[in-house]
């Protein structure tokens, strides 16, 4: 029989932070752990190569996301963060092999 966590039961630390969630996803983990056990999960978890087309949509969406706040913000920071993540930006495209 597997652990299960208790219904309407919180878990509080001592700086009064609910853990709960984080308790409770652990325990999927470690089922899902079990339930798993001698699968090769190397088969099943595969990180795209640098040249797949899926790095430059997630890039994309960074950069997009990152744009947006920089306008929403840019009395407050936003213009000076997008100053300086403009050359790891770079950095990481050119790793990964997305600009010359």
């Amino acid at each position: 029989m597997g652990y299960s966590m208790p219904k309407g039961k919180e878990l509080i630390t001592v700086n009064n932070t609910d853990i709960t969630p984080l308790i409770t996803e652990l325990v999927e983990y470690v089922k899902t752990q079990k339930a798993i056990e001698g699968v090769d999960l190397e088969e099943l978890i595969k990180i795209p190569k640098a040249t797949h087309p899926d790095w430059k949509i997630i890039c994309g969406v960074l950069c997009n996301a990152i744009v947006e706040w920089c306008a929403m913000n840019k009395e407050e920071g936003g213009k000076d963060l997008l100053v300086h993540l403009q050359n790891d930006i770079g950095y990481i495209l050119k790793r990964l092999g997305l600009t010359p």
